[in-house]
């Protein structure tokens, strides 16, 4: 009997006890000129209510605001990322989006994606983009 695929523990529970606010991986793509990633965001970790005066999430974590977790998947041209030292939510193109509240809701969701849930690590390993 296979054991299900899962985000390996520690990588889940450093999301879980705030170490970091997302998890990620970067994703193969056909097109040379795009890069794309998915990221897991634990959202109930984010301060909506109480924020600094110009603090701005991105859209897709706003529309999020209510739920424990979103999955995002986005693709960003290699060109902006060679050239530009930072990266905003108009230079990216979502193709995936959802809001999920459990770890189940998640792996379920993973599956169905065929994302390798074991590839998951803290953003600052995987390049990830967004800040």
């Amino acid at each position: 009997m296979n054991t299900p695929k899962t985000i390996p523990r520690k990588v889940w529970w450093g999301l879980e006890a705030k170490s970091y606010t997302e998890i990620a991986q970067e994703l193969p793509t056909q097109d040379e000129s795009l890069r794309k990633w998915v990221a897991i965001y634990a959202v109930y970790h984010l301060n909506f209510e109480d924020r600094h005066p110009g603090e701005l999430y991105y859209k897709f974590l706003e529309d999020a605001r209510h739920s424990k977790y979103v999955i995002v998947e986005f693709t960003l041209p290699t060109h902006i990322l060679e050239t530009r030292d930072s990266v905003g939510a108009n230079d990216t193109t979502i193709t995936t989006w959802k809001i999920l509240e459990t770890e189940e809701e998640i792996n379920s969701f993973l599956h169905e994606h065929n994302i390798n849930p074991k590839l998951f690590t803290p953003p600052w390993t995987c390049d990830y983009p967004l800040d």
